[in-house]
């Protein structure tokens, strides 16, 4: 029979990070305090800005912005208006579409929908031209 040390050092907690003053903390049982503790990272946070420079940097001399339309858990869509590009990526959780700045105008203007998620979006870059799409 294993002793009651063995027992507790073989605990797994599965927490989530929380905000602690300036900092991040991890909420554990009152059992453990004065406790040496491992903490493994299984899922680091998101660094959006970061992804997307990685994902869009063959074509950053084309774009002229970029968009958050919609966020959740498992997915992100983002919006990029360009000069002259009309491609759709998946790449991990995000979902990028790329359209040319012109055909965006015109969708604003005659898809209600569009206009929609043109009004909620969040920019990561040029957020100028973004409020100049929600005010068409």
């Amino acid at each position: 029979m294993e002793p009651l040390n063995e027992k507790l050092k073989k605990r797994i907690f599965y927490r989530r990070a929380i905000k602690v003053g300036n900092s991040s903390g991890v909420l554990l049982p009152k059992s453990l305090f004065g406790s040496e503790l491992k903490i493994t990272l299984i899922k680091p946070p998101r660094n959006i800005k970061r992804d997307l420079t990685l994902i869009l940097s063959n074509m950053l001399e084309e774009i002229m912005g970029i968009y958050i339309i919609n966020q959740n858990e498992k997915k992100i869509e983002i919006l990029v208006p360009s000069s002259n590009i009309n491609r759709h990526l998946e790449k991990g959780v995000y979902i990028i579409d790329i359209v040319p700045l012109n055909h965006l105008k015109k969708s604003i203007k005659e898809k209600k929908d569009i206009r929609e998620k043109i009004l909620k979006a969040r920019a990561i870059l040029n957020k100028i031209l973004l409020e100049e799409l929600k005010r068409i």
